[in-house]
This record gives C-alpha cells, sequence and structure tokens, in this order.
C-alpha cells in the first residue's frame, strides 16, 4: 500500500477505487482565470455534476491532467475538495509547449520546481499535486540545437524523472503515438533510474499498431487507452475498444488505464467564436457505460477490468512511492 495525495488529503492506495487515470476537469491556458475565461462558480458547478455521474457508474477516482500551462485552477480545487465525494488527484509538470522560461533552467531547478507543488502547494493554496506530467508530442520532430524542443522536451523528462523519484509520485506522459517515442521517453527513464511501473505512456489508443502499445507494457511501463468519446465514429469506437482487448488478451490488463480524455471545462476546442465548449455531464461516463460492457461482450472478463481500472492505478502509485528517496 501507499498514500496517494488528493486535493482533499491523502488516501491509501488501497481506496482508489475504479479510476479514470488522465481526464480534466478543466483546461485552457494559464491565466485565463484573469482574462474573464474561467468563472469558478460555474466551473464548480459542472465539475461536481460530471464527478457525480462518474460516481453512479462506479467511478471513484479522476486523475487530473491539467498542468498550470493547461489552465489547472487550484482555487477550483478547493472548492471541489469540500463540494466533491470523488477523490480528485491534481499534476504538476509541462504540457506541449515548454515554456520560453524554463529554457535556461537545468534538471535540477525543473524539479525544485514542480516538487513544490507536490510538497507544499499549488498557486500559494494548500492543494497538493499528487502526480507528475509531461508530453511529447509534434514538438519532439525538431533538433536543431541545444534550445530545440527536443532537447527542452527530453530536460523535463529528466527533471521530472528526479523530481518522482524525490516525492515517490507516478509521472503520466502525453504522446503522439504515431511517432513511436514512447520507448524513447522509457529509455530515459531507464537512465534516470525510474520504475517504470510508475509510468504511464498516453494516448496509447490513438495507435493502429498493438504491437507497438504491447511493446510498451512489456517493458513494465503502463498504457493509457485514454481517447474514448462518443464524437468519433462507432467503428472508431469499436476499433479502440479492440486495442484494449488486445492488450488484455497479450496479458497485460494490469498494465493498462481506460479514460476518455475528457474535461468537465475547457476552452480548448470551443466555438470559434471563443468560449469553452458545450457543457458534457456525462464526460466521465462513456468507458463504464460502452467500453466495459463491449469488453466484457467479446471475452473479457470481471477480473481483467478490475486489473485496468483499479490494479494497474494502484500499482501506479506503490510503484512510485517505492522509488522515494529516504
Amino acid at each position: 500500500m501507499a498514500t496517494v495525495q488528493t486535493i482533499a488529503g491523502p488516501v491509501d492506495s488501497a481506496a482508489l477505487g475504479r479510476t479514470l487515470a488522465h481526464e480534466h476537469i478543466c483546461s485552457g491556458m494559464a491565466g485565463m482565470e484573469r482574462v474573464g475565461m474561467f468563472d469558478v462558480d460555474d466551473v464548480t458547478r459542472r465539475a461536481v455534476a460530471a464527478l457525480a455521474n462518474a460516481k453512479d457508474v462506479g467511478i471513484q477516482t479522476v486523475i487530473d491532467c491539467s498542468p498550470l500551462d493547461l489552465g489547472r485552477q487550484a482555487t477550483l480545487f478547493e472548492r471541489l475538495a469540500r463540494e466533491s465525494s470523488s477523490n480528485i488527484i491534481a499534476c504538476t509538470g509541462v504540457y506541449r509547449y515548454v515554456p520560453s522560461s524554463y529554457a535556461g533552467w537545468n534538471v535540477d531547478t525543473l524539479a525544485e520546481y514542480w516538487l513544490r507543488d507536490l510538497r507544499s502547494g499549488m498557486e500559494g493554496t494548500n492543494i497538493r499535486a499528487g502526480v507528475l506530467k509531461i508530453a511529447w508530442d509534434y514538438e519532439y520532430r525538431v533538433d536543431d540545437g541545444p534550445s530545440a524542443p527536443r532537447a527542452q522536451l527530453e530536460k523535463c523528462a529528466r527533471a521530472a524523472a528526479l523530481a518522482a523519484k524525490t516525492a515517490g509520485v507516478p509521472i503520466l506522459v502525453h504522446h503522439r503515438c504515431e511517432d513511436r517515442t514512447g520507448h524513447r521517453v522509457l529509455d530515459i527513464f531507464e537512465e534516470e533510474g525510474v520504475d517504470l511501473r510508475a509510468v504511464t505512456v498516453g494516448h496509447c489508443n490513438d495507435s493502429l499498431d498493438p504491437d507497438y502499445v504491447i511493446g510498451l507494457a512489456r517493458r513494465g511501463a503502463t498504457v493509457g487507452l485514454d481517447r474514448f468519446n462518443p464524437n468519433r465514429s462507432q467503428a472508431e469506437l469499436e476499433r479502440r475498444a479492440q486495442l484494449a482487448l488486445d492488450v488484455i488478451k497479450a496479458g497485460y490488463a494490469s498494465h493498462m488505464t481506460l479514460s476518455h480524455d475528457r474535461a468537465a471545462f475547457s476552452i480548448n476546442g470551443g466555438p470559434p467564436e471563443g468560449g469553452p465548449r458545450p457543457e458534457d455531464a456525462n464526460c466521465y461516463v462513456r468507458v463504464s457505460q460502452m467500453e466495459i460492457p463491449w469488453l466484457l461482450a467479446h471475452g473479457a472478463t470481471e477480473a481483467d477490468i478490475q486489473a485496468t481500472l483499479v490494479g494497474s492505478v494502484r500499482a501506479m502509485f506503490e510503484s512510485a512511492s517505492a522509488m522515494k528517496r529516504g
């Protein structure tokens, strides 16, 4: 067992229950609360409703994957800690476009910056992060010098490794699986002494190659099959469910998480004239209502579902805790 930091305080890893390991409570951009793009009352109302609907279908815990530069709002977490009964785990780290202010920082400085969110609290509050997030997307293709995106992303990966080992928390990786960069980030974590059981390589159900996804799990990491939402065609949803079944049949149900990568409130992908996406109080329920029944109907067992929604997340936190220094 391990202690997991939620926005309402520490809980035991055995008490997390069914978990959506890659969601967003609120997403957008840093500073949006200062320019009229974030209303804490409206966003709290939306989030409470979405979390309650998720709890109604058996989801007890949601990991929020919005770091500061993706619109994280600690004041929202203060409200939700009082108004929602769900376990919510906040993150620190960095999203796709590494801020230019980080460019001159070294690994130790970055790690210490993120450790403040993990140890003391975020944005002047007592709300502490419980996971680290980094991102590898198109930017990783650009490699033309020490300030190039690739070098910056690799620096952030090494800083995340240092912070994760120091605090004993997991690392979640947004990655563009079409570029097959998951193995490279796992190489870096191995070089830095990270237990890959404490790492989730996300967005793997964008992949059309089950062998690539299973290969990441075979190395010991968790694969995040975390983009399942009804905006896709029925054929595409079934393809994504089939990929999850392929991972299960390969023997890696306990190295896989399922999620939606959706937000209770987001200004990203909103209307052309600006503003938030339409409200969707069911943004966190489709895995439970659609994907899991499909898996069970096509050969997965209840034990497989428990392994992926409960066991994989618990193992991730417990492996991370075991790395903690001192």
